[in-house]
């Protein structure tokens, strides 16, 4: 696996939606109900008053609105910012809002305490704080656990519609799981799909390359297995295979594909290994 490759893959982008703003506000309150209750990094009402308690609480609120700003009002104000959102581009921006979060936090408590102890020491000690809360709280408010698995990625990667350049600067979109297999054919390329039951065929003008450069990534279930030919992994079956010849069949219909010696092993290794 090639990290750049990995760090091109596309990655899904929060919707603005009601349930994820709903899911936003339940994790900020969760994290300060959290803290209330077990009140870690020695973060506590030590005065017994219950308006401590209600500046506690209101920690998970400024935690709620930072990232409310960043993940949904950012994308609406700057669009161009987010198109064609991969890995690569959101390490970078969720570690720019895990800095603007713990900023917000930071500000406001300093605010509240008098500005005391605005050092850069206390700066990180927050962003720690946020984090070691954060991701305890996200684990048991989402059910994360669940998620992190290669299955989960791949289902992510398949199902999000990728937005294809043509040789002829049109672009166009295609959801993984509707492709069955992609054919060179000279300056162009035929799409085989199945969408709803129905298949059809999409031609476009561009080279074979250019489109594995924009669909082919390390959780992605297209593959090369031919110079003139990609096909889509779930959609095959093993039709002939020897030491000279190797060929894959479209389970349900007549097609038969070639696979390049270079290629043989991993395909093989994959159509056996697919659930």
């Amino acid at each position: 696996m090639h990290i750049s490759k990995l760090l091109f893959t596309p990655f899904p982008r929060p919707r603005f939606s009601r349930r994820n703003i709903i899911w936003l506000l339940i994790i900020g309150l969760s994290s300060s109900t959290f803290i209330l209750i077990f009140k870690p990094f020695d973060i506590e009402n030590q005065t017994g008053e219950w308006f401590i308690d209600l500046i506690i609480f209101s920690l998970g609120i400024v935690f709620f609105f930072s990232v409310f700003i960043m993940e949904f009002v950012i994308p609406k104000l700057l669009p161009k910012l987010f198109e064609n959102w991969n890995l690569g581009k959101a390490i970078l921006w969720y570690s720019w809002v895990i800095l603007f979060v713990g900023g917000t936090i930071f500000l406001y408590k300093s605010y509240l305490d008098g500005f005391r102890d605005f050092t850069w020491t206390e700066y990180f000690f927050v962003l720690g704080r946020i984090l070691g809360i954060g991701i305890t709280v996200s684990f048991f408010t989402l059910g994360i656990i669940s998620y992190v698995n290669t299955k989960r990625l791949s289902l992510i990667s398949s199902a999000e519609n990728y937005v294809i350049k043509a040789a002829n600067s049109e672009s166009f979109r295609l959801n993984l799981n509707h492709i069955m297999y992609i054919a060179s054919d000279d300056n162009y390329v035929d799409i085989h799909l199945l969408e709803n039951g129905n298949r059809k065929k999409m031609i476009i003008r561009s080279s074979l390359k250019n489109i594995e450069s924009q669909i082919v990534n390390p959780i992605s279930p297209i593959h090369r297995c031919h110079r003139r030919h990609l096909i889509n992994i779930k959609f095959f079956q093993i039709k002939k295979n020897t030491s000279r010849h190797t060929t894959i069949q479209l389970n349900g219909y007549d097609d038969e594909i070639p696979v390049s010696k270079q290629y043989a092993d991993d395909i093989i290794d994959l159509l056996q290994i697919r659930p």
